[in-house]
């Protein structure tokens, strides 16, 4: 074996600092891709979860392993209890009426990703979710 390829890695070789730029750019036009596909089709269903997918492997292989944030609930009545607390208040605001006094998170939701830059930013958080649950 040669002797040069057991040296480390130059952090100041420009190949280190040109990939992370374009894997983002791969990575935003990914997500413009996916979010102008026509909704609720098996297309969009498979480019969704391919992408997660994706994001939890190079989340679990990629990146560093951290401390637990300060607000990490391990216990499953925590989760629980969100839960429980996010179903009330749909229940609670679906029950109430009129629609715009008393938004369910669901029209919050189509409120928000009604553009196609906010699905395709909406796209980006969760695949970087995924990734970082995945590292945990």
């Amino acid at each position: 074996m040669r002797r040069d390829t057991l040296r480390p890695a130059n952090p100041h070789h420009p190949r280190r600092r040109v990939l992370p730029g374009v894997v983002a750019l791969l990575v935003a036009g990914y997500a413009w891709w996916a979010t102008d596909l026509r909704p609720f089709t098996l297309p969009s269903l498979v480019a969704v979860l391919s992408g997660g997918l994706v994001a939890m492997a190079l989340g679990r292989t990629r990146l560093p392993a951290r401390a637990p944030p300060l607000f990490a609930p391990r216990r499953p009545e925590a989760w629980a209890g969100l839960a429980a607390a996010l179903g009330l208040w749909e229940l609670a605001s679906f029950l109430q009426h009129p629609r715009s006094d008393h938004p369910t998170l669901s029209s919050l939701a189509d409120t928000l990703f009604q553009s196609h830059p906010a699905r395709a930013i909406g796209l980006l958080g969760w695949l970087s979710v995924s990734a970082c649950l995945a590292r945990r």
